[in-house]
């Protein structure tokens, strides 16, 4: 189109234009004369999407633009870089960025070469923002400070008292948090590789979503286990990677994660206090003082304690016999279901098993349950929850026969769907044979 000339032009015929794409348009990087900030404004008057994907269009131009259209709800700006760092005159800090923007609501980075979370934590004021998708950036860490939204606040309100001439020494209205409206927060394909940073997003007071597939933090462990950890730690969200997270599953993978910490313990848990009447009442036994050899633990793991508190001491303890020997294993109660040609009426059945048991061994119960060679079989895991989903995205495949149930994050009131390998997978043997 060679230009800003004919889009607006042909905005300009569209007057109840709501959505506007410009994708692979290369235009030229916005000042604040080209385009003209009238012509946007008459041009967009009704919109509330503009896509900018793969235009070459960088973050501050893109500001100069949305700065006229404050009806503006969503704007995609990526597949380019767009130097999300860099600033146009006079909209620079968080609070001028907060006014060029303040109807928005969904921001889209994705592919943007954004790396630094630095340039990401300059985003915090605007007032509307419930999602930001940052997929397929290089970021490499997440960090969030309650506390930093007040100098933001501070700025935004002396500016605007010193244009309405106001009493400057009024106190300043209550100070909203940090992306204080942020629902929706998508990482995937991002670099992050530490529990540290999953503990800071939890941190966000308004998350419900969070999309972390394919980040380092989570590789090398099973899908379900990653999937249980990262429900665990972020305990607000509603939904993970695209699936909701329902009460039963959330329950289900708080009580997990307390029992992986328990081999991390700086020093064996001291024993309950005594309960008062009352705690006798509720069967929920007083978590002891705790020493010094345990801050560092606790500083990794911030929600140990609000989760032991919520699901009871004996949840961050191994189990005892009635001899009071700690037991090494976990029993789980599992649903074993046939999806294998002959057994596929079979009816289901229902079996304890320990976590330490092998996903061989596991092979044999089926056996003796759907009558099927352990050669013959492929397992699928299914969560808590998950039962009524039978897309393969939804199940993962036990294809280890050396490793344990643990491994998998196979929890209790999960489902495992057994198959029968077909002629063509014959070379694609579960690992161990």
């Amino acid at each position: 189109l060679g230009g800003w000339d004919v889009p607006l032009e042909i905005a300009a015929q569209l007057e109840k234009l709501r959505f506007f794409s410009l994708v692979r348009v290369q235009l030229p990087e916005p000042t604040r004369a080209i385009p003209d900030p009238v012509s946007i404004a008459s041009s967009f008057a009704s919109l509330r999407t503009l896509v900018l994907n793969e235009t070459g269009v960088r973050f501050a131009g893109a500001c100069i633009v949305c700065a006229q259209l404050p009806k503006l709800e969503e704007l995609q700006l990526g597949d380019h870089d767009v130097h999300l760092g860099a600033r146009a005159e006079g909209i620079s800090t968080p609070a001028e960025l907060a006014a060029a923007f303040p109807s928005l609501r969904s921001l889209l980075l994705e592919k943007a070469g954004v790396s630094s979370w630095d340039e990401v934590w300059d985003l915090r004021a605007l007032p509307k923002l419930e999602i930001l998708s940052l997929n397929a950036n290089p970021i490499d860490k997440v960090r969030y400070d309650a506390t930093d939204g007040v100098a933001v606040a501070e700025s935004a309100y002396a500016a605007a008292a010193k244009a309405a001439k106001a009493d400057k020494t009024r106190p300043p209205e209550r100070v909203p948090a940090p992306f204080a409206s942020l629902r929706g927060l998508f990482l995937l394909e991002s670099a992050l590789a530490s529990w540290e940073d999953v503990d800071h997003i939890d941190r966000f007071p308004a998350l419900r979503e969070l999309r972390l597939q394919d980040a380092p933090v989570v590789r090398g462990v099973g899908a379900s286990v990653a999937r249980q950890l990262v429900t665990a730690r972020v305990g607000s969200i509603e939904a993970l990677n695209g699936a909701t997270v329902s009460k039963r599953e959330r329950e289900a993978a708080e009580r997990f994660y307390l029992r992986q910490l328990i081999e991390t313990y700086p020093e064996p848990l001291p024993d309950a206090e005594v309960p008062t009447e009352r705690e006798a009442a509720t069967r929920q036994p007083r978590l002891p003082p705790l020493g010094p050899a345990w801050s560092d633990f606790l500083a990794a793991n911030p929600r140990w304690l609000g989760l032991v508190t919520l699901h009871g001491l004996h949840s961050a303890q191994l189990p005892r016999s009635e001899g009071g020997k700690t037991l090494a294993m976990q029993l789980v109660n599992l649903t074993l279901k046939s999806s294998a040609g002959e057994s596929s009426d079979a009816p289901e059945a229902v079996r304890k098993l320990p976590t330490s048991l092998q996903v061989s061994k596991l092979k044999l119960v089926c056996t003796q349950v759907f009558k099927l060679d352990p050669a013959k079989q492929r397992l699928f895991y299914k969560a808590p929850g998950e039962e009524a989903r039978n897309e393969a995205s939804f199940m993962e495949e036990l294809d280890d026969d050396m490793r344990t149930l643990a491994f998998y994050g196979v929890a209790d009131g999960g489902t495992v769907v057994m198959d029968e390998w077909a002629p063509g997978d014959a070379g694609a043997a579960p690992k161990g044979h």
